[in-house]
């Protein structure tokens, strides 16, 4: 019986036809290509330079767009409370926020970034929960961290854990936290503050201006630079004031502004202006060993105003050398050459001596 069946041929597999030139047949790889199309176009819409977007993370991109819509909505409201001769004054002058791009295009440069450069501190604005709310780029000189890294973050990763309980009683307006807040948050996000959320009654506040809701403290911040201990003693100055502009939902945009904490932050023992000159003024380059110049940062490049490609050019690294310092750098690079001769003439051969 089973003999007199036919048996049925295997079906033939084809060959899958290729897609044309132009389509994509994978959804999830269409997917993430328009998800990196629009966080990089998401990332060029931030006020800072190409070559700190270029090291940012998708998560990076996504918390500095947050961070920084929520704090052009509070200066959208706190402009609308100024008198208009102070409003078109300040925007005279400060246009260009935190890139400062619009302002140098016409050869002018924004007050508040000279401002910022004769401050001995930093601008530092936290909210009721702990998040750093803004921060101005003058951190890096003083602590190491840029703009970008503490953005959006909770300030009690970068303080002392002897101190977070000081700086969270400061963040209250009675200096009396609620118990809600009193664990410190968790390392791992910088959103685990966020449940914990400080809601005040503007009536049974004081008035904004009142000297209860001045602030004057001190507190070591993590530092990254080499002249400290790993912390920095920060003298922060400020005043709690209303943040507003910072509904979360629809349904919260009758709820009352909750104050923030406006604060420069300045070093315990300020450095002298000749440490800071100097310490601004250091760049690092690569050379060949016969001294070719190679590689500049970008602090090289500002100090002395020409780009990688004209070094290289240029020939010689002598060439940039004042000639009454000419000895003393030569005599050092031929030491420098033998130390690295030696090394490797002591890796290819072997040891003799026990």
């Amino acid at each position: 019986m089973y003999a007199g069946r036919k048996r049925r041929k295997p079906a033939q597999r084809g060959v899958k036809p290729t897609p044309t030139e132009g389509t994509k047949s994978n959804p999830s790889k269409r997917h993430r290509d328009r998800l990196n199309s629009e966080l990089d176009r998401l990332a060029g819409l931030l006020p800072f330079p190409k070559d700190v977007l270029s090291s940012l993370d998708k998560l990076s991109i996504l918390r500095l767009s947050v961070s920084f819509l929520r704090t052009k909505s509070f200066f959208s409201v706190a402009l609308k409370n100024q008198p208009p001769n102070r409003v078109n004054k300040s925007s005279n002058h400060d246009n260009g926020g935190a890139g400062g791009t619009s302002g140098a295009a016409d050869g002018r440069i924004p007050e508040g970034e000279l401002l910022l450069q004769a401050l001995n501190g930093f601008v530092l604005v936290v909210t009721a929960e702990g998040n750093i709310f803004f921060c101005s780029h003058t951190i890096q000189d003083f602590l190491g961290f840029h703009q970008t890294d503490v953005m959006h973050q909770s300030v009690f990763e970068l303080i002392h854990t002897e101190d977070q309980q000081e700086f969270k009683r400061n963040l209250h307006w009675a200096l009396n936290p609620p118990v809600s807040l009193e664990p410190p948050p968790d390392p791992a996000g910088g959103e685990s503050t966020s449940s914990c959320l400080v809601s005040y009654n503007p009536d049974q506040l004081p008035p904004e201006n009142s000297s209860f809701l001045e602030r004057a403290f001190v507190c070591r911040f993590r530092c990254l630079l080499d002249n400290s201990s790993g912390f920095l003693p920060l003298s922060i100055q400020g005043r709690l004031k209303f943040l507003h502009g910072q509904s979360r939902q629809q349904s919260e945009r009758s709820s009352p502004p909750q104050l923030a904490l406006f604060a420069i932050a300045t070093p315990l023992q300020p450095p002298a202006i000749l440490e800071i000159r100097t310490k601004n003024m250091i760049f690092r380059t690569k050379h060949k060993l016969d001294f070719t110049p190679m590689a500049c940062d970008a602090k090289g490049k500002i100090v002395l105003g020409y780009t990688e490609a004209e070094l290289r050019v240029r020939g010689s690294g002598y060439q940039f050398i004042h000639a009454a310092d000419m000895l003393h750098c030569a005599e050092n690079h031929i030491r420098s050459k033998s130390v690295i001769g030696s090394g490797q003439r002591s890796r290819n051969t072997p040891e003799t001596e026990g």
